[in-house]
């Protein structure tokens, strides 16, 4: 039998007999009186047409196809029978072929399609460390620092992690512990400069009190430059000393080991 009749037992050809109403155009023929030659009266006629109505009745040979068991039509009106009767339905996804035959979806097999194959015993490797069978289906999974790759199978060496937002402050914290202790040591530097010069400058200007020819007044101006000078960089340093600790104190990082500001002391 060709493809088309597959599962078709017989086709008979039965004679339908039809009955049915149709409309068709009826002729009218309506008498009229019209002049004639010779000036006479004549009688004649026109027809006319109208929509009518008549039953017809007739045989229609009709072919009709008579299944195989295990078969049956998609529609009454089909003339083959080419779906398959299964009297327990294929399960998970499988589809009905052949009278109670199943076509299972993979990972599945039996007479229903309701056992589950387990390809991880199948003699194929299908992962390159470790298989694990699941409904269905398998995962693949890997050893211990060792990640799956984006194929799903393969085990490859775990990427570098991008560092975090926690990494990244402890830096930043440990940052600030160095730049605190730099600050400090720089404030002792400054300060032990600053007292060494204001100590300078009190000998000093006792040492010109006493050596003096002449009153502070009457000094020249180089020689009052020159102390001037010497004053300059007293309140230079001074001034740098206090914009450290400012800067130590913005950090949160003051320390009251250094004991209280200079700015008292300029």
């Amino acid at each position: 039998c060709a493809k088309g009749c597959q599962g078709v037992c017989s086709k008979q050809t039965l004679v339908v007999p039809l009955r049915y109403n149709e409309s068709y155009s009826q002729p009218v023929y309506k008498p009229y009186l019209t002049l004639c030659s010779g000036r006479r009266v004549c009688s004649t006629y026109r027809t006319t047409y109208r929509v009518a109505w008549r039953e017809v009745r007739r045989e229609v040979r009709q072919t009709h196809a008579v299944c195989c068991q295990g078969w049956k039509k998609r529609h009454p009106g089909a003339l083959t029978c080419d779906e398959a009767i299964c009297a327990k339905p294929c399960q998970n996804g499988g589809v009905c072929v052949r009278p109670d035959q199943c076509e299972c979806a993979r990972g599945w097999g039996g007479k229903h399609c309701h056992v589950d194959v387990d390809e991880c015993r199948t003699g194929v490797t299908l992962c390159s460390h470790r298989c694990l069978n699941t409904a269905g289906s398998f995962t693949c999974g890997c050893p211990h620092g060792l990640v799956l790759g984006l194929d799903g199978r393969t085990c490859a060496e775990r990427a570098p992690e991008p560092p975090t937002s926690a990494s990244i402050l402890n830096v930043a914290v440990r940052e600030a512990g160095l730049d605190k202790r730099a600050l400090r040591r720089e404030i002792g530097e400054l300060r032990g400069r600053l007292e060494r010069l204001e100590q300078w400058a009190g000998q000093a200007g006792a040492w010109v009190r006493a050596v003096l020819p002449v009153p502070p007044e009457e000094l020249q101006p180089e020689q009052v430059a020159e102390l001037w000078g010497q004053g300059d960089r007293i309140e230079s340093l001074s001034d740098q000393v206090l914009l450290l600790e400012e800067r130590l104190g913005t950090c949160s990082c003051e320390d009251n080991s250094l004991g209280p500001g200079l700015k008292g002391r300029r």
